[in-house]
């Protein structure tokens, strides 16, 4: 998915004289160009150094918070405006939702200062919709007993979709997959920000010591549970040499580990951007062997350079290339393991990238399944007899899953799926019943990803393998 980095229009041009913007700006700007295509994380790293240092955070809980709880917003506005949100243009709109978001979830923001605040953003686009702002917003803080919204044990497909804000075909196929209750669970765990877990680099550090640095630095941390180089942050702030971490979600940490690599191995890893997994595998490697890096983006393949540098790892080559195509300088079966971090939906992350899910419809979902077909179909032939390909997204999808995996066997006779549990066995508990790795935000604290691992029972022959030439995504 493309990230845009690019500046938002006006907002550093109002840094003049040491005259920053306020939260509120920072949001409302962040969260028009998100509506044009943005991503939150990208604008926001631009758009904070503009803001004051006692307004960044304000800045991103508003940005992060109207992006979570956006059907419930839009639901609130609906009930007191005389204008419906699907006719209000993207600004009126975005700050009615910020007035909204301070007024009825958050409990640390006086309501006069929520309505001013939305209402003086509004002011330089004209006085008439300033006025619509400040009216919709008093009438919603007066009488929140008009809002009513749509009971669960009447109609659980709507009530989760608009009071835990998430699009209806979602929540319907979570409702086949998991139970009424059980989407309720994972769109409620979507709405909280995801916890802050660091992979210690351990080519610098041991995971005690890193616990100790941080410990020593106000930190509140305790160890992951399932990776073993995993530290999650319950308070305070990172005050370490940024050479000795990594921020990675536990269930990500858990991707290399599946693929074991020795060292003095021979790794692809086909989808490398931005480097996290990368350099882990190479920590596993205690820096010894060699890993191949191939992404299509050369701009987000620069990344993984970076990262490496960072964490002191020598051991990696990048090559832009396209992993669905056949790859260039390398001999058939030569790989000890292969990683295929497909691009995904990522509607497993969406309490991390919450404007994925108001983008994505079940046609991307297709798109992006015949992408990660084509790159399993052609990485196939490049790993050797008594290797392992390990196949991961950060998708719950069962078109991303289940049928990328059933077709692949089909294909590939010469392949066999191996059973997590056994690679892992200290994971059991997030193994199921098909043998992938699973993590669930609401079952685990993590971010929401499948990953499974395939072994050859035989030597690939090149001429054997029907290589797709994949032009979509």
């Amino acid at each position: 998915m493309r990230r845009d980095n690019r500046p938002v229009c006006g907002a550093l041009a109002r840094f003049k004289g040491g005259v920053y913007m306020n939260g509120r700006e920072a949001a409302l700007h962040v969260l028009d160009r998100v509506e044009l295509g943005g991503y939150a994380d990208a604008l926001l790293a631009t758009v904070l150094p503009s803001v004051g240092s006692k307004d960044r955070a304000l800045a991103t809980e508003l940005t992060y918070g109207v992006l979570r709880y956006r059907a419930r917003l839009d639901w609130i506005i609906d009930v007191f405006s005389v204008v419906k949100t699907k006719k209000l243009e993207h600004s009126v709109l975005n700050a009615l939702r910020l007035g909204i978001y301070q007024i009825y979830i958050l409990d640390n923001i006086p309501v006069p200062a929520a309505i001013n605040g939305s209402v003086e953003l509004i002011k330089p686009r004209g006085l008439k919709k300033a006025g619509f702002v400040n009216a919709v917003l008093r009438n919603a803080a007066i009488d929140k007993a008009r809002v009513v919204f749509p009971a669960f044990e009447d109609d659980p497909l709507r009530h989760i979709s608009i009071f835990y804000s998430h699009p209806q075909w979602l929540v319907a196929e979570w409702i086949e997959r998991f139970g009424a209750d059980g989407a309720r669970e994972l769109c409620k765990a979507n709405l909280a920000p995801p916890p802050k877990t660091l992979r210690v680099n351990t080519l610098a550090a041991t995971r005690s010591d890193v616990m100790a640095a941080l410990v020593q630095g106000g930190a509140v941390c305790e160890a992951a549970r399932y990776s073993p180089d995993g530290v999650h942050i319950t308070s305070g702030v990172i005050a370490l040499d940024d050479r000795g971490f990594y921020q990675q979600d536990e269930g990500s940490q858990m991707i290399a580990h599946l693929l074991a690599p020795k060292p003095g191995e021979t790794i692809l890893d086909a989808c490398a951007a931005p480097g996290g997994k990368t350099t882990h595998i190479a920590a596993l490697m205690k820096n010894e062997g060699a890993i191949c890096a191939l992404d299509k983006d050369a701009r987000r393949l620069n990344l993984v350079g970076e990262t490496a540098s960072r964490l002191g790892v020598t051991i990696i080559t990048s090559i832009e290339a396209d992993a669905s195509r056949p790859l260039p300088s390398k001999a058939v079966g030569e790989y000890d393991g292969i990683l295929c971090d497909a691009p995904c939906s990522g509607l497993g992350v969406v309490g991390r990238t919450p404007e994925i899910k108001w983008r994505r419809g079940s046609g991307d979902i297709k798109d992006l399944a015949a992408r990660q077909s084509a790159l399993l179909d052609n990485l196939a032939q490049y790993v050797r007899p008594g290797g392992r390909i390990v196949y991961s997204v950060c998708s719950l999808e069962p078109m991303e899953t289940d049928a990328v995996v059933d077709g692949f066997l089909s294909a590939h006779k010469g392949f066999v799926q191996e059973d997590a549990a056994k690679v892992l066995p200290h994971c059991a508990a997030l193994v199921d019943g098909r043998g992938r790795l699973l993590t669930l935000p609401h079952r685990d604290g993590m971010d929401g990803r499948a990953c499974l691992a395939f072994e050859p029972a035989a030597v690939y022959q090149q001429v054997d393998i029907p290589v797709k030439v994949f032009d979509g995504l």
